[in-house]
């Protein structure tokens, strides 16, 4: 593994809770929403996320809110959780009157500016609760034990699309899981790519003065499975500069995002099942968001640049 190839993790993060307690606490919450007074929320927030996250992800929830007024993200409560200390991402869970309508990962670039690293509608959160439960019975470890047995769980991600879990306990080799699909991560990936990763010191850029912009609706394709018909494989990648127009206009074939030899840190080969388009105040500029999975897994929105650093599309007819 080389380090130009694990270069493009340098935003891996992990996030330590500082006692089981904490920790058990933290990992209900992601599950399923509590009740709280707004004065503990506030708390909560201010201890896990800067002010400039906060406004950034407000900023965002509002944009999102223009394309889609039933969801309501403008009025969404927003809850923060660290991806890793000095590590710079965050997840950002929205919810309405205590229902779960969405989520955002906040990350911040080495030059201090804030990024939408993903995010998706509806229910669905990359770390699901459930399937580590059931990803740690196939291991035959119990959460509640191993914390009070010394063990940490930490929340870990890198992009474009590695959300996991990170469990430790003493003695014992650090177990990696996916968090979308419950899978155990190849450890000797992990290992390198902590090793290797670098921590973020540049200041972050506070965005909260920035102009806000709009997005498109949803536009929503069919789902499959690209392990139905493997035929994608033997087709050439799609020219970078034609991904865009592929993706938006190819109403009639199957699309596949594929990171290759990387694909079992991605849950990967992924359907493309839809995009979103946003734009600045002046539609100057425009960003479009790519949806992944939807049928064996949760759908998610990426910029499709972030997602052609490490991988490539491929067509099939259906």
């Amino acid at each position: 593994m080389t380090l130009g190839l694990l270069s493009c993790f340098a935003l891996f993060s992990f996030w330590s809770i500082a006692n089981a307690e904490e920790q058990q606490t933290s990992s209900r919450s992601l599950a399923s929403s509590t009740e709280y007074s707004p004065e503990h929320h506030v708390f909560q927030n201010e201890k896990l996320a800067p002010a400039a996250v906060q406004r950034f992800a407000e900023q965002q929830a509002v944009t999102l809110g223009t394309a889609n007024a039933e969801a309501n993200w403008k009025n969404a409560d927003l809850d923060f959780y660290p991806l890793g200390p000095g590590t710079h991402s965050w997840l950002v869970q929205a919810a309405l009157d205590g229902k779960p309508i969405g989520y955002m990962i906040i990350t911040s670039t080495e030059q201090g500016q804030m990024l939408l690293s993903e995010y998706g509608q509806g229910e669905q959160s990359p770390y699901n609760n459930e399937l580590l439960g059931q990803a740690l019975d196939r291991q035959h470890m119990n959460l509640e034990a191993l914390l009070a047995g010394g063990g940490e769980l930490h929340l870990g991600y890198a992009l474009p699309l590695l959300a996991y879990w990170k469990v430790e306990q003493p003695n014992h080799p650090a177990l990696y899981i996916d968090a979308t699909n419950g899978d155990i991560l190849p450890s000797e990936f992990l290992n390198l790519l902590e090793a290797d990763s670098k921590q973020v010191s540049a200041s972050m850029t506070d965005l909260s003065t920035a102009p806000s912009g709009s997005v498109d609706a949803l536009h929503l394709r069919p789902v499959f499975d690209p392990a139905d018909n493997l035929l994608w494989i033997t087709s050439t990648p799609v020219a970078a500069n034609r991904a865009q127009d592929v993706i938006q206009h190819g109403e009639n074939q199957e699309i596949v995002f594929s990171a290759d030899d990387r694909n079992v840190v991605y849950g990967g080969p992924l359907p493309v099942s839809g995009y979103q388009l946003w734009h600045t105040d002046q539609k100057a500029e425009s960003t479009l968001y790519v949806a992944l999975g939807g049928k064996t897994s949760i759908q998610r929105f990426v910029p499709l640049s972030t997602l052609q650093q490490d991988g490539q599309f491929y067509t099939l007819n259906p």
